[in-house]
């Protein structure tokens, strides 16, 4: 039976890898669209809620955040309305104006409402790139309910989370400066950055922050590789990026740096960065004087902890092993 269970779950992961490198591959030429209405209910009066897109759409070289969010929507037969003043004014039925006089449609640009015309961003200008982001929302209260507040100078992050890597405390928007561990040498890990305020833009830069030098800064959407002693750098807000707030003063950016270090894994000799049946059977081997541990393996072999390298840390580790499994 487990080894049914076994080969089952291999088969799975091979087909989850194979849709994992078809997305990747169709990523190179598309863009991220999502429609939504989250803060208007249908109780209320809205006339759909919820998501009504979220799927990755075709990019071409005539295109602009404007054509590629009415192409996703007239695509799946949904009614599209554009206003005599070039915005978008009814989605589907949901239109401007239908929550109590205040309600309307607005778009990010990976995170950021933009600070012109959803027109004025193209992939001729560099506007608009491939993996780019678009959220396409409704607000009941000018953009304030999705995070867009006009007058307001706030550059601090809202909330700060990486895949790849593990963050050795827990955010605080008054704390700058955090260390994010890796399991491996080399590692690819993505930081999710989210401003208090999205009327400002978020840019990552990886060991030198240049916020004056427009395109030195990361693609958030994707992974970025690291290694020990690497800085991450997310700035906010940065008087140089354009933002919608300008009217109202200029604001102080909030520079955040993110410390990467090494963490290897108790029990992982094969530098996978974490504990694999292969990992078992080297120390079972080495145990016997087939195989030798190098000195930086003999730093990870104590995984029980009792102070000397012996059959018991590759019973735990075995223990580490199935309870993985069966999490899985």
């Amino acid at each position: 039976m487990k080894k049914i269970i076994s080969t089952t779950l291999a088969f799975g992961i091979v087909l989850s890898a194979a849709g994992a490198l078809g997305a990747s591959a169709e990523s190179s030429d598309m863009v991220h669209i999502v429609v939504k209405n989250d803060k208007f209910s249908t109780a209320d009066g809205a006339a759909w809620d919820g998501v009504l897109i979220d799927e990755w759409a075709p990019l071409s070289e005539t295109d602009s955040m404007e054509s590629v969010i009415e192409n996703a929507i007239t695509s799946k037969g949904f009614p599209f309305e554009i206003s005599d003043y070039g915005y978008i004014s009814s989605i589907n039925g949901l239109s401007e104006m239908a929550h109590d006089g205040s309600g309307g449609w607005m778009a990010t640009l990976n995170d950021w409402f933009t600070s012109s015309a959803t027109t004025d961003y193209t992939v001729e200008n560099g506007g608009l790139e491939a993996n780019d982001e678009i959220v396409m929302m409704y607000t009941n209260d000018w953009g304030a309910d999705c995070g867009s507040l006009y007058g307001d100078l706030n550059t601090s992050l809202n909330a700060l989370s990486a895949t790849g890597g593990t963050f050795t405390a827990e955010f605080d928007p008054a704390q700058t400066e955090y260390t994010v561990n890796i399991s491996k040498e080399n590692a690819e890990i993505t930081l999710a950055p989210e401003a208090y305020n999205k009327n400002y833009q978020v840019r990552v830069y990886k060991n030198e922050y240049q916020p004056e030098v427009n395109g030195t800064e990361l693609k958030k959407s994707l992974p970025v590789e690291v290694s020990d002693g690497d800085v991450l750098y997310i700035g906010v807000g940065n008087p140089a990026w354009p933002t919608m707030n300008s009217w109202v003063g200029i604001a102080d950016e909030t520079v955040y740096t993110v410390n990467v270090k090494f963490v290897p894994v108790l029990g992982d000799f094969n530098g996978s960065g974490e504990v694999e049946i292969e990992d078992v059977t080297f120390l079972q081997r080495c145990l016997c004087e087939f195989e030798t541990l190098s000195e930086s393996q003999l730093a990870v072999a104590d995984v029980d902890g009792n102070g000397k390298v012996d059959i018991n840390d590759a019973t735990q580790m075995q223990r580490i092993i199935a309870e993985y499994d069966l999490k899985g």
